[in-house]
């Protein structure tokens, strides 16, 4: 199975953009979409640290590497975009669908949006070169097989005080012990981890300085499992007429076998939670 019919070939858009609208008639919030906007390690609380960091960096051009349904995108257009309009935000992904239902939910969630997605492969991005001021990488770079290609590309399109934040799964001291499925991958050839070595190796000789490494497992470990109490315990199951929505309607029943995977790699070392700050090395 490729990466695109990982992703999308389990989704059934007008369905989920259906039950939207009935469930949310005035629009969803960024909280009520996070079942399927925030699939990544640490759900909204792990978007919102990152927000944090934008917050405090104030770029004006900022693209998304991996934007998925467009989650981190839309928080960021309501805690950042809203306050300053001239902010752009440029979300780009592999999986077409992914962006196509990315523009609808945005389009429910506000009808002015400014979002704009791409389909392209992070690899070869379609920009001219100094096109943003900072990058965000969520959970794309192990999707991505050529890392030091990407990051390459991710100095070109950015400009001389650049940013690169990401948040993103590497690979822990016991890569023997991995289980799949996970969220990103089904099978080993989907995966693309590397360890917190190579990614700090590959930033310095693509021309960033690492400002700032945090260590996320063990507060990424717990989440998981407050996760899993939530998903499995019996009062918090919806007795409403219309459903909540839910990550399988994006990966599909394997989603049940994916969380307590992602729990048994995060506990047997064999996946890292890291968040980093880079930006562009001055000459």
């Amino acid at each position: 199975m490729d990466i695109d019919n990982h992703y999308s070939g389990q989704m059934d858009e007008d369905a989920l953009l259906a039950q939207l609208r009935e469930r949310y008639p005035r629009g969803p919030t960024v909280y009520q979409l996070a079942p399927i906007d925030q699939l990544h390690i640490g759900g909204i609380k792990a978007s919102e640290k990152l927000l944090l960091q934008l917050q405090e960096i104030q770029p004006k051009k900022i693209l998304e590497v991996g934007s998925g349904v467009g989650g981190l995108m839309r928080l960021i257009s309501t805690h950042i975009q809203e306050k300053d309009a001239s902010v752009e935000i440029t979300g780009i992904d592999i999986t077409h669908r992914f962006n196509t239902l990315n523009s609808s939910i945005s389009q429910l969630f506000k009808k002015d949006s400014a979002i704009r997605v791409a389909t392209c492969d992070a690899q070869q991005l379609p920009f001219a070169d100094n096109s943003f001021d900072c990058i965000i990488f969520q959970h794309s770079l192990l999707n991505i097989p050529n890392t030091e290609h990407c990051l390459q590309e991710c100095r070109r399109v950015l400009d001389s005080n650049g940013n690169l934040l990401l948040h993103e799964v590497l690979q822990g001291p016991h890569p023997e012990q991995m289980r799949y499925p996970v969220p990103w991958a089904r099978a080993a050839e989907q995966s693309h981890l590397i360890t917190l070595t190579e990614l700090t190796n590959l930033l310095t000789s693509s021309g960033f300085t690492l400002d700032h490494t945090d260590h996320w497992s063990e507060e990424a470990l717990a989440w998981r499992k407050r996760q899993a109490n939530k998903e499995t315990n019996p009062e918090n199951r919806s007795t409403d007429r219309i459903p909540p929505i839910s990550p399988t309607q994006i990966l599909g029943d394997d989603f049940n076998k994916m969380a307590p995977n992602l729990i048994a790699n995060l506990s047997s070392g064999s996946i890292e939670v890291w968040q980093l700050s880079c930006r562009l090395r001055t000459a």
